[in-house]
Parts: structure tokens; C-alpha cells; sequence
């Protein structure tokens, strides 16, 4: 199967950069698995319909999946109470 490339915006940049170090290698290892099943997340609904969340422990990484371009935009990366926002 044919592998999703990841782009990222400046939001997730700067939100990775605050994660301590245990996190970012549960992000990468995430995003490693997304690159070949991007639907992993669930969908969300109301005003982020169209983006989806990817639970990890007290995080969430919020993401839209591009399927004809097969591209996966990551959003976000940021505690639960604060990622939906």
C-alpha cells in the first residue's frame, strides 16, 4: 500500500516543540502508523467536521486526511481540554 505523505502547519510545529520527550516519540511513532492508515482517528463532528482526532493518553492529535492527494495535514497536538477549542 501506498504510503500518505505528512505535512504539518506552524500550530502543530509549535505545540510538538512544548511536548516533553516521551510524548514526541509516541507522536512519531503515531504518525509512523498514519502514514499507511490515516483513518486511525475518529471523526469529528460540528464545527471540525471534516478533521479528526487520534487519542493519545491525555492528548489529542487532531489531523485532515487529503485522500486524492493522500496527503494527512497535522493540525494539532495538545492536551484534550484544550485541543478542541
Amino acid at each position: 500500500m501506498e504510503k500518505y505523505r505528512i505535512l504539518v502547519t506552524r500550530r502543530f510545529e509549535r505545540d510538538f516543540r512544548k511536548l516533553d520527550r516521551e510524548i514526541k516519540r509516541r507522536v512519531d511513532s503515531i504518525i509512523r502508523r498514519l502514514e499507511t492508515n490515516p483513518f486511525l482517528g475518529k471523526p469529528l463532528r460540528g464545527e471540525l467536521k471534516g478533521k479528526r482526532s487520534l487519542r493519545m493518553g491525555d492528548y489529542r492529535l487532531i489531523y485532515v486526511i487529503d485522500e486524492k492527494n493522500r496527503i494527512i495535514i497535522l493540525l494539532t497536538i495538545r492536551p484534550r481540554k484544550a485541543a478542541y477549542r
